[in-house]
């Protein structure tokens, strides 16, 4: 079932983390922050590799996807969004573990997107 949280602003004191606890703490939920305007495609087709990058990047908590998802928007999607998605497993040839995170070279199969939440374009990310 996907959810949408709604968009508390950061604050230093929880690591600017943005879902609920029992998310950010679940070792296989990791977040993806992009650019608003994506959110319906992967939502509706999945996580593509394409373009000059070989894999997709996940954080282990969504503070970390903030930042990703404020240097995503532009005039065309001033919002920014962070997906929250969970995997079956992340110990497979096509994933790499980082401490950061988790990078994903091939998806079989797609991760569940479990919930998103659209940081709004008045956010500034310090």
């Amino acid at each position: 079932m996907l959810v949408e949280y709604p968009y508390e602003k950061p604050k230093e004191e929880n690591r600017f983390n943005l879902f609920p606890r029992e998310l950010e703490n679940d070792s296989f939920v990791f977040f993806h922050g992009t650019a608003d305007a994506n959110r319906e495609s992967i939502i509706k087709n999945g996580f593509q590799i394409s373009g000059r990058l070989p894999s997709v990047s996940f954080a282990r908590n969504s503070g970390l996807a903030l930042k990703y998802a404020c240097e995503k928007r532009n005039d065309e999607s001033p919002n920014g969004c962070i997906l929250a998605v969970r995997f079956d497993s992340i110990d497979k040839p096509e994933m790499k573990l980082e401490c950061f995170g988790i990078h994903v070279y091939k998806f079989d199969p797609q991760p569940s997107i479990v919930g998103y939440c659209v940081i709004p374009a008045e956010y500034r990310f310090v």
